[in-house]
């Protein structure tokens, strides 16, 4: 599985690209890198899946969290994209 942050271009997303080896090991990066500002509960993986030829990433998916610190949103937001048919 691959993950990449929500940031203003996908040219300084691709610069923190991390890859895990499932969706747990992802979501505990994600609480640490976002200073546990995010729990692992509220962090949802969108089932819409999205081919994006620009990098290859076959099955991206939006990374969504329901809650950010004490803010609880009607939708969850956008903080980054996952995949697990990517390159190598």
């Amino acid at each position: 599985m691959i993950y990449r942050p929500q940031r203003g271009s996908l040219f300084d997303a691709m610069k923190e690209v991390k890859e895990f080896n499932d969706v747990d090991e992802m979501k505990k990066f994600i609480v640490n890198d976002w200073s546990n500002n995010i729990a692992e509960e509220d962090i949802v993986i969108d089932e819409k899946v999205v081919n994006d030829d620009r990098i290859g990433w076959q099955d991206t998916r939006y990374v969504c969290a329901k809650k950010i610190g004490q803010e609880e949103y009607a939708h969850p937001q956008c903080i980054g994209y996952c995949a697990t048919v990517y390159p190598k």
